[in-house]
């Protein structure tokens, strides 16, 4: 099964298909939900937060101009209610009898990006096929004792066999990543020397 781009998955949503709604929250649930949980807020407001995130993407869907930065809107827009709700929560007086949890505080923009990284890097997993995604995570995940012998056998292939099949699995890797707009396509003469 091959992911659609958040290009493909908008035009969807404008022509009013739940489909491309409920894949599209799957998509980036995580993401927003982990904005509106480091903002501080107590679990109530963080829900609210992750509602109103959704339903101000609902509002604004038809002023909404690159859907390829659907990533960005929805972080931006999900601080921006957080900070809303926090401003409320200060005015507030506290409730000295009920225990409120609350997250250590705002997400560093860093951490956001590397959130939205990962994001992005699992949807592009689940664009290239099993057998590629298995071998990618066999790499990346294998505890330090595993050599490239025990790899390949987990695998039933060929030791020297190995190198190959992983770079073609990167660059399918690669190209998910490219077709769901998360990276752009290096020409040839931009290589560097």
């Amino acid at each position: 099964m091959t992911s659609r781009t958040d290009q493909e998955l908008w035009v969807d949503i404008l022509a009013g298909n739940n489909k491309g709604w409920e894949e599209l929250i799957r998509r980036y649930q995580s993401l927003v939900y982990a904005v509106c949980m480091r903002a501080g807020l107590s679990m109530p407001d963080v829900a609210d937060c992750f509602q109103q995130t959704w339903v101000l993407l609902y509002k604004n869907r038809k002023s909404l101009k690159d859907p390829s930065r659907l990533s960005a809107w929805l972080v931006t827009t999900a601080k921006r209610e957080a900070m809303r709700l926090r401003k409320l929560a200060d005015k507030e007086p506290e409730d000295t009898e009920e225990m409120i949890w609350k997250a250590p505080g705002p997400l560093p923009d860093e951490e956001l990006e590397k959130i939205e990284c990962q994001v992005q890097l699992e949807l592009a997993l689940g664009a290239i096929d099993e057998r590629c995604r298995k071998i990618l995570h066999a790499f990346f995940f294998a505890t330090e004792e595993k050599s490239y012998e025990d790899i390949a056998r987990s695998f039933g292939i060929p030791a020297n066999s190995l190198g190959p099949i992983r770079r073609r699995c990167l660059e399918k890797l690669k190209r998910a990543l490219i077709d769901m707009g998360y990276i752009e396509e290096r020409k040839i003469d931009e290589e560097p020397l």
